[in-house]
């Protein structure tokens, strides 16, 4: 009969290479956090009896930050080449802009309310 070795084989040091992973699920981690505590930031916010105009502004900086946020970490744009990062920024900027532009042609001013709801 063969004897059956009761050592098993030794385990290998771990060599650290997880590193990296380790380190960006810690940011996701902690940008997701961040992320849902600026939420209850302007959740809170919009009940506070503060100026509109000062509660408009600043849900308008706070959203535009998590909407960087949200694009540069979870889309990994900030992992990826410039260009591609110019390639989406210059795509952003156009939709930006026609939204812009389709807010101006249909405001109030522009539109004639009692033709459209004659029917």
């Amino acid at each position: 009969m063969t004897q059956i070795e009761d050592n098993p084989m030794p385990i290998a040091p771990d060599t650290g290479h997880h590193d990296g992973e380790t380190a960006k699920y810690h940011t996701f981690v902690n940008l997701a956090l961040a992320l849902a505590a600026i939420t209850g930031v302007e959740l809170v916010l919009v009940y506070l009896p503060f100026n509109p105009t000062f509660i408009f502004v600043v849900l308008v900086t706070l959203s535009l930050f998590k909407f960087a946020a949200v694009i540069a970490w979870f889309m990994h744009l900030i992992y990826d080449k410039l260009l591609l990062t110019l390639a989406f920024g210059t795509g952003m900027a156009i939709a930006t802009g026609t939204f812009v532009a389709l807010g101006f042609i249909m405001s109030r001013n522009n539109v004639d309310i009692e033709a459209i709801t004659q029917f």
